[in-house]
């Protein structure tokens, strides 16, 4: 009914436009009969185009949840295991960095601070870049971590016969890869400068709490000190005289 009403021109322009009819073809239909026939044959293939368009995004959808509920059901224990495992090593992680921020608090070391800080940032982007990388084999995102792409094609390797072949255009992107390897090189500095800081701010604690020692105090830590070199000295005499004599009742 729409295309009833329509005039001649309009119909031609919408074959036109949005069909791709030439002039020429447009030209040959004399009559509005023939020309509403043509659009309408025209907009029905376009919606039965639409219809397949849906039927085939439906039945893609159904396949995936079929499969999302196949490898839910059937991995269950798997994905209870990795759960379990994530949660222990999350709570293992936030009780070393809340450790450490105390260590820091207690020996009000800024430096310290600062090294706890920049590790935290630098695990946050490492657990970004892993998850973007996994992730991009399924999917794509704006929000994904941005890689460079650092691509080494083996065909390169291989001579000038294989290097102009069809797998010259296959390659493997290490960007990700040295990325990874900088963030852990940068972890492992961040740990070292760290633990110096900690330790240059105890020392200094330590050398302040001596210096308002009394004599006797002083005394009696230099004692004690010794006392329990002492000790573990003997201790290790005794270790080793008792895996002696065990060797010797062996040997009889």
């Amino acid at each position: 009914d729409e295309i009833r009403e329509m005039r001649v021109r309009d119909i031609k322009r919408r074959l036109s436009r949005t069909h791709g009819y030439s002039a020429d073809e447009l030209g040959r239909m004399l009559d509005k009969k023939e020309l509403i026939q043509a659009l309408s044959f025209e907009e029905h293939k376009e919606r039965e185009k639409e219809l397949e368009k849906v039927k085939r995004y439906v039945i893609i959808r159904g396949i995936i949840f079929a499969l999302l509920a196949v490898v839910a059901v059937v991995g269950w224990p798997m994905w209870v295991h990795i759960y379990e495992v994530a949660s222990v090593n999350l709570v293992v992680y936030t009780d070393k960095k809340r450790h450490e921020a105390s260590r820091c608090i207690e020996l009000r070391s800024i430096e310290g601070m600062i090294g706890v800080l920049l590790m935290g940032i630098v695990d946050t982007l490492r657990i970004w870049l892993s998850l973007s990388v996994i992730l991009s084999w399924f999917m794509s995102s704006e929000y994904f971590f941005p890689t460079p792409n650092l691509s080494v094609r083996p065909a390169q390797f291989m001579g000038d016969k294989v290097s102009k072949g069809p797998l010259a255009k296959y390659g493997l992107n290490v960007g990700p890869m040295a990325l990874t390897w900088g963030f852990r090189f940068l972890q492992g500095q961040l740990e070292a400068y760290t633990g110096r800081a900690l330790s240059r701010a105890y020392q200094k604690q330590k050398k302040a709490a001596r210096e308002w020692e009394s004599p006797e105090e002083r005394a009696a830590r230099k004692a004690a000190r010794k006392a329990a070199k002492q000790a573990a000295r003997e201790e290790a005499e005794n270790q080793k005289r008792e895996a002696e004599m065990e060797e010797a009742k062996r040997r009889k």
